[in-house]
């Protein structure tokens, strides 16, 4: 048994706050720290289930949190490449979708984004799991915040489901103690794995069709091939699942691009540069906070 853990790090069990989320944050240290220690509480209980291998793809941020020196010395960081023969896939940490009511850092891929594919909202429980079922692997388990657990019930609904947490507001939470939801991690990874007959594979509707929503750079995205403007959105219709997601990596790489020349603007246009950047951070710090309710319902 081959089991792959795609790791994100928001829904983490002991990640209380945004702060241990952000790699220039003090706190982030410890938030590594958090995020290993769940993978490694995961591995384990798969080896002991009759793992042979255990496999992690780091998926925070682009990847770079799993250190590791603190990792279980069995446990391989690999790529994001699904066409390796995993035999079942643990979705860890994760987060709500942009707009998700009650959520911990929700947000879909990046903030200022919103996603609507097979006709609903989705986010990256959506994305992973039919990306997943493009290479016929099964989705074993989901483990994250409140939010993310009634997301995969609507996403995911053959697939159980770990609460480690529970949003108090869109960047704070309260979570389980960590070793309780360790404990707990430990035992539904037995129960999982012991019952590859539930396992299920969620396959994705092809060609994949998807509205993206930006909250900047829309009409530069919309010159991309393939891409259309409809109703203030971008309607796509791609080959496949990784393809969408390789499209969400672009129009981010364009968001941060459109907001880098806002304030190269700004600052060409008052030489108080310095108090133009304050104002800017203290802006994308508030923008940071309010992606979680965007876009309003």
């Amino acid at each position: 048994m081959r089991v792959l853990i795609i790791a994100d790090m928001e829904g983490v069990s002991g990640i209380e706050t945004y702060e241990a989320t952000v790699r220039t944050h003090p706190a982030y240290a410890g938030g590594v720290q958090l995020m290993a220690a769940e993978v490694n509480a995961l591995a384990e209980a798969a080896f002991e289930a009759g793992a042979v291998s255990v496999s992690v793809i780091d998926w925070h941020g682009g990847g770079g949190n799993l250190r590791p020196d603190l990792l279980h010395p069995r446990i391989a960081v690999v790529p994001e490449d699904l066409g390796r023969g995993y035999d079942v896939a643990i979705l860890s940490g994760f987060h709500a979708m942009a707009g998700a009511e009650n959520a911990f850092l929700s947000h879909t891929m990046t903030s200022g984004l919103a996603l609507t594919l097979e006709g609903r909202p989705a986010g990256e429980l959506a994305l992973l799991s039919r990306w997943a079922g493009e290479h016929e692997i099964p989705i074993g388990l989901v483990t994250g915040d409140r939010a993310t657990s009634l997301e995969a019930e609507t996403w995911l609904d053959q697939t159980p489901t770990l609460t480690v947490k529970q949003a108090v507001t869109w960047d704070r939470a309260t979570a389980l103690p960590v070793e309780q939801a360790h404990r707990a991690l430990r035992e539904m990874v037995a129960r999982v794995l012991g019952r590859p007959d539930r396992w299920w594979v969620y396959r994705p509707t092809r060609p994949v069709e998807a509205l993206v929503r930006l909250q900047r750079a829309t009409e530069l995205a919309a010159r991309i091939p393939g891409v259309s403007l409809e109703d203030g959105s971008l309607r796509v219709r791609l080959p496949s699942v990784k393809a969408l997601i390789d499209l969400i990596d672009v129009f981010t790489a364009l968001m941060r691009s459109e907001e880098q020349r806002e304030l190269l603007e700004a600052i060409a246009a008052d030489p108080a540069a310095g108090l133009i950047l304050e104002r800017e951070r203290a802006r994308r710090r508030g923008q940071l906070r309010r992606a979680g309710p965007w876009p309003s319902r």
